[in-house]
């Protein structure tokens, strides 16, 4: 094999930490970082938001960030040994509250909250946390479980949280969720100011010319990486009209289902070990996957493709 990785599991574990830097993808991201930016300039905290619908990347985004800001780290000053964490990421709890979040925060900031311990102190606890630890930015993962879950009470009073614990820490935050988290957002307007930058992730369209697609130079972009890893001598063209056609029907363009397809069509391939990619590894796959196993797109000839596509497009009001 041409690639160093042999062992299957490790090929597909480098096949799903794969990104393709898509424009759309590299918008949000200058977007984002340009609140660190802003921050240092202004000595006043610049947020930012990531808005999407499931399965669009914001996660991967987020992480992706949280790397280049860099992991916590042990440093020694002229005082003492110390950790600092330049990003705090953290997911929404479901319902979260403001102690529920304060406690999480605390946590991840290397703290040992209790239940007994009143909000303001938590607070305090954080805001001096942040500073010790040098953090640069506070990624609040999933932040439409406030819009989601609760009373409206308790959103509001979160929210509000949110804005003093900004203006205290002199911090800048990246909410990433839905739109529904925007909104939340939005209603109050001390908070909507401080987020100046708001970047969204759309579930990719197929277009009438493939070589303005975003969605076929990432497919692209995946297919080398699997003949790289797979050290392919035989394979498909995921890019081919009538491929290319299922896939996005598989998939109806968004990145976690394409993934969960590419993987499993993929370790079909492995497994096999004969260093070809089919199209039946794909119908193989398609058959196990909820999101595209009736009708499976792999299994139709190019002219019930056409048909499936025209029939999508009619009712999405695109064109094919």
């Amino acid at each position: 094999m041409t690639s160093t990785i042999v062992n299957t599991d490790e090929i597909l574990e480098t096949l799903a930490a794969y990104t393709i830097l898509y424009p759309d993808f590299c918008e949000a991201m200058r977007l984002i970082t340009k609140c660190f930016d802003t921050t240092r300039h202004r000595k006043d905290p610049a947020s930012a938001m990531l808005i999407g619908s499931t399965g669009v990347g914001k996660t991967r985004l987020c992480r992706m960030i949280e790397k280049q800001l860099g992991y916590a780290r042990k440093v020694r000053d002229v005082r003492c040994e110390h950790i600092v964490k330049p990003c705090l990421y953290v997911e929404l709890p479901e319902s979260a509250t403001i102690k529920s979040l304060s406690m999480v925060l605390a946590r991840e900031l290397g703290a040992n909250p209790n239940d007994h311990q009143s909000v303001t102190t938590l607070e305090t606890l954080i805001i001096e946390r942040l500073d010790i630890m040098q953090v640069k930015l506070v990624i609040l993962d999933d932040f439409h479980h406030i819009a989601e879950k609760g009373q409206s009470k308790t959103k509001y009073s979160l929210c509000s949280w949110i804005s003093i614990l900004l203006n205290k820490s002199g911090v800048p935050f990246l909410l990433s969720g839905t739109s529904a988290g925007e909104t939340i957002v939005n209603m109050i307007q001390e908070l909507s100011d401080r987020f100046p930058y708001r970047a969204k992730l759309k579930i990719l369209p197929i277009t009438e010319e493939t070589s303005s697609s975003s969605f076929i130079g990432i497919l692209s972009g995946l297919q080398k990486e699997l003949i790289r890893l797979g050290d392919l001598q035989k394979f498909i063209h995921l890019t081919d009209p009538n491929h290319y056609i299922a896939v996005y029907l598989s998939t109806q363009g968004n990145f976690r289902k394409l993934s969960n397809l590419l993987h499993d069509g993929f370790r079909i391939s492995l497994l096999r070990g004969d260093h070809t990619l089919t199209l039946n590894d794909f119908a193989e796959a398609a058959d196990d996957l909820a999101f595209c196993c009736s009708p499976n797109y792999f299994r139709m000839s190019p002219a019930q493709l056409k048909i499936a596509l025209k029939s999508k497009n009619s009712a999405t009001g695109s064109k094919s």
